[in-house]
């Protein structure tokens, strides 16, 4: 720091004194929550120089979660001086100096707020906004930075940043000590600040120029140092370290090309591939803690052998297996051993999760206990890649594409693009893709947009390296989403290949279904609109910077005035386009409601139709004019296509460019235009077609699908007939030990019996001794009235008597939301924590307190049922309160036991009961995760 930092530039950019603070609160809402723990350290030229820090005595009791993570009970503050009284006391301290915070806005909105409270001055206060009157110091935040300059971290909290500084944090999660900490790590990141090219500080400039940000005050003033020449600031030691963390890949081997090999399949060693996991195998001698497992060797060479035979296997790993290893040392031997399309394998998992664990830890495991190199190739879908033919753009033209509110969502996209390897958002984690889908939808290319080779970014394209360099592969390592819409699209973009295996293959009829269907919704037509033309809070679109450029160009003023007409008819098109959009989804919404009972109506409720069903014949005059409206849009926005083609090249900025986005609009709205009568129209009989309405009375967001009915027979002729090996795998395949269903419900009935093969392998853990089951048998069954009031009681019961690590399964959210709503009180009375799925965040960042938060309750539904890794004391208790039987009423369900009964069937005994069953051999396996582990397994449903 002192290279960097010296008290002349700390005095240039107002940080030579500055205040670092923390808060300890009850809870998240500063109306309803309060402050318990105040601690603030003031530093000066880089170095503490005082401190303040207090407890605050609340109103109300701490939550007992609150008292897990900071330690701070009832008694501590019982003789603390209360919040008025304390208040004088940090208003001083902390002056009118800078105050620097992790997550700064949390921490100021709540001293804001009982500042407010104190003063009873609530004028102007807005919690969604950053109004500060009290405290309207400027305002720095830790995470905001970090964000921006170290976007490939894993975790931007405060102690996930001082172990990665390196940082001493002796107590976390309390107010001076986190203070302290927060101080420190803002003069890490205030070093590699001043360290950032002065081209980059201006271009931050000009995108954080319309607003307000503090942050934006931050980089005016090292544009100043930077001007002054009066400093200068030396490189920062190893300032790679700081700001890039390139542990990100998307290729193993980049260097290595398939070998050479018999075209017609040179056989691997099965034995010397099975042997590899054996006690005595290289595995056991490379790996101290490698444990030998006899289902692994028997899997390895099963897997081997489908390889050399050209067979299709199926093949049920219990958990503990250790199957990732089992079929990829098996593909890799052979895609070695072979040459070009006969070797290289096709991966597919369902899960991110899974696909990580294969790319970043299995593949490097065997890279280095194999004598041979390999290469392997990470592949995902269009959308998860930067576009830097889009990023240019946008940064060139802020003005036209970003709005105000997005210009600081950007910036961990900023430093990210100019260090990243791969492109792939998934590895930025400061950006929240999930938060920001809209903004990042900017800087992907969509379809009909990508130029290909004529692409000034060609050769770094980070979509096409990836592609180009899978073709290349020995293995190719999907997901089952792009397996399947790559299956959809006739492979346009896995190109041709004969080899497959697919991991978690239970999902793999759910995920066909999904991705061979069709929906529409208001938001898709809406968004088409909005992207061309808008005028909610400003005008934005690209028909908007199109009627820009053209009134400053330079061109022929006839054909100017012709195409500035139509771009004008065609911006009004677009205007009307979203009134019709609400007042036809509005009507569509109003029928339908008026078709569905009232008790029917829930969020997530679908209604199946067909066309006799005769629901759209109120809406079909509204449907012909709004369908007639969108071909006239097609066809404006298709004459203007065609007039820009004819245009010389740079007759005005941006021209290839804006043609482009029109080109993927068309596209797009070709394909709405498409879906929306396919819906409508209802005829093809092997979809099954339904409908969702939106749970508020006042919402227009109707939404309209249709699936495959049955696509047994699409796999067996779209993608098994290219096929020379398969391999479908999971933890749960089979029913009664039968393949019977899963081969049925995936169409590898269709196959020649002598071509696929079966392996059922027992989980290596000890059930019977690492797992207690119970079924209490005084909770009446599902059906009855007093079944849902009992697993009420139950669960109160349980929190009080059993207080451990619990996850409790529904079938159903409604189920969910009633049990929650009826024993949150009990939680809090017993200071237990408790997490409901759709209350309290995303499924990651449920997950992830659940792990850290000792004896918290967990209630989920569907999603948890699989997919949920919680090893040891943070999970003991494995509820499930019923069993998950799909229910009867969907439309999916529906037409599928109506096909059954059709065909003779049993729709009850051939599919009701093996889904059940396969869905609660899922949720069974959350609880044992390794052979340390032991738990309770407490099923409600007697029925059992």
């Amino acid at each position: 720091m002192d290279e960097v930092l010296s008290p002349e530039i700390l005095a240039e950019l107002g940080l030579d004194r500055f205040v670092a603070l923390d808060l300890e609160t009850t809870g998240l809402d500063p109306e309803a929550e309060e402050i318990i723990e105040f601690g603030g350290v003031l530093f000066e030229n880089g170095r503490e120089a005082g401190s303040l820090n207090f407890l605050i005595k609340p109103s109300k009791p701490i939550p007992r979660q609150i008292t897990q993570i900071t330690g701070l009970s009832d008694a501590d503050v019982r003789e603390a001086l209360p919040w008025e009284a304390r208040l004088p006391e940090i208003r001083s301290f902390v002056g009118d100096l800078p105050l620097v915070a992790h997550n700064a806005d949390f921490d100021l909105k709540f001293l804001e707020y009982h500042a407010r409270r104190v003063e009873g001055n609530f004028a102007g206060w807005d919690p969604r906004e950053k109004t500060y009157v009290y405290f309207a110091n400027l305002r720095l935040d830790t995470r905001l930075l970090a964000r921006m300059f170290l976007p490939f971290l894993a975790s931007f909290s405060l102690s996930a940043l001082a172990r990665f500084y390196q940082v001493e944090q002796p107590q976390a999660h309390r107010a001076l000590p986190d203070a302290r900490v927060a101080g420190q790590i803002f003069l890490k990141l205030l070093e590699v600040a001043v360290t950032i090219p002065p081209k980059d500080v201006q271009e931050i400039l000009r995108i954080l120029e319309p607003t307000e940000e503090p942050v934006k005050l931050l980089f005016e003033r090292l544009a100043f140092l930077h001007s002054s020449g009066r400093y200068r600031i030396p490189d920062l030691p190893g300032r790679e370290k700081f700001t890039i963390q390139a542990n990100f890949y998307n290729i193993v081997g980049e260097e290595v090309r398939p070998g050479t090999g018999k075209l017609e399949g040179e056989p691997i060693d099965e034995e010397a591939v099975a042997h590899f996991f054996e006690a005595d195998g290289e595995l056991a001698r490379r790996f101290r803690s490698f444990e030998h497992r006899p289902q692994q060797v028997a899997m390895a060479r099963a897997v081997a052998e489908a390889f050399n035979q050209g067979q299709f296997l199926v093949v049920e790993a219990g958990t503990g297996t250790g199957k990732s290893l089992a079929y990829l040392l098996p593909a890799i031997q052979w895609a070695l051993t072979n040459e070009g399309l006969l070797g290289k394998v096709i991966i597919s998992t369902n899960t991110k999760n899974l696909q990580e664990q294969l790319f970043f830890k299995d593949l490097p495991i065997l890279s280095a206990v194999l004598n041979r190199p390999f290469k392997a190739v990470l592949l995902k879908g269009k959308g998860n890649y930067l576009c830097l033919d889009k990023w240019t753009t946008v940064l060139r033209d802020l003005n036209f594409r970003l709005a105000p509110h997005e210009r600081s969502r950007v910036l961990p996209l900023y430093f990210w693009a100019q260090q990243t390897q791969t492109g792939d958002i998934a590895e930025n984690n400061g950006f929240q893709v999930e938060r920001n889908a809209g903004l990042w939808s900017k800087f992907i290319a969509e379809n009909n947009y990508c130029p290909g080779r004529s692409c000034k970014f060609y050769d770094r394209c980070f979509l096409m390296r990836a592609r180009n360099q899978a073709k290349e592969a020995h293995l190719v390592l999907v997901n089952h989403s792009l397996l399947f819409s790559d299956l959809a699209a006739e492979q346009a973009v896995l190109d041709n290949y004969v080899n497959l295996i697919i991991d978690e293959a239970h999902n793999i009829e759910k995920t066909a279904t999904d991705y061979l269907g069709i929906q529409v919704t208001l938001w898709d037509f809406r968004e088409f609109f909005t992207k061309l033309y808008s005028k909610d809070r400003m005008e934005t679109g690209i028909l908007l910077q199109l009627k820009k450029r053209l009134q400053l160009a330079s061109m022929n003023p006839s054909h100017q005035k012709a195409l500035l007409r139509m771009v004008e008819r065609l911006i009004d098109g677009a205007d009307q386009g979203r009134a019709k959009t609400h007042l036809f989804f509005r009507k569509l919404a109003e029928t339908l409601r008026e078709a569905v009972p009232e008790n029917n109506t829930g969020y997530g409720a679908r209604h199946r139709y067909t066309r006799e069903s005769g629901l759209f014949k109120a809406v079909e005059a509204l449907y012909e004019e709004f369908a007639q409206h969108l071909k006239q849009v097609q066809s404006e926005l298709n004459d203007v296509i065609e007039y820009l083609k004819n245009l010389p090249e740079e007759t005005f900025e941006y021209q290839k460019q804006i043609a482009q986005d029109l080109a993927a609009q068309f596209v797009q709205l070709d394909t709405l235009i498409n879906n929306l009568q396919f819906l409508m129209a209802a005829e093809w009989d092997n979809f099954v077609y339904w409908f969702e309405l939106p749970s508020r009375a006042d919402s227009d967001d109707c939404r309209l699908y249709a699936a495959p009915l049955n696509v047994s027979t699409i796999l067996s002729q779209k993608l098994y007939a290219g096929l020379r090996t398969a391999v479908f795998t999971s933890a749960t395949l089979a029913v009664d030990r039968s393949f019977k269903y899963f081969r049925e419900r995936v169409g590898l009935n269709l196959m020649p019996p002598e071509r696929v093969n079966e392996l059922l392998l027992d989980s290596p853990f000890n059930y019977q001794e690492q797992v207690w089951l119970g079924v209490p048998n005084f909770v009446p069954e599902p059906s009855h009235p007093e079944f849902l009031p009992a697993v009420k009681r139950f669960i109160s019961r349980l929190v009080q008597e059993l207080p451990r690590g619990t996850l409790v399964l529904f079938t159903s959210y409604s189920m969910l939301n009633n049990v929650y709503q009826a024993v949150r009180d009990v939680f809090e009375a017993e200071r237990i924590p408790l997490l409901g799925q759709g209350i309290h965040g995303s499924r990651h960042a449920l997950i992830n307190q659940f792990k850290e938060v000792e004896q918290s309750f967990l209630f989920g539904t569907d999603s948890f049922w699989e997919g949920v890794d919680v090893p040891g004391k943070a999970l003991e208790v494995l509820l499930i309160t019923r069993l998950p039987f799909d229910v009867p009423s969907d439309p999916v369900i529906q037409a599928k036991t109506e096909l059954i009964r059709q065909q003779g069937g049993n729709p009850f005994m051939d599919f009701t009961i093996p889904e059940a069953v396969i869905k609660f051999r899922q949720g069974f396996g959350r609880l044992i995760r390794n052979r340390q582990d032991f738990g309770a397994i407490i099923i409600l449903d007697t029925r059992v």
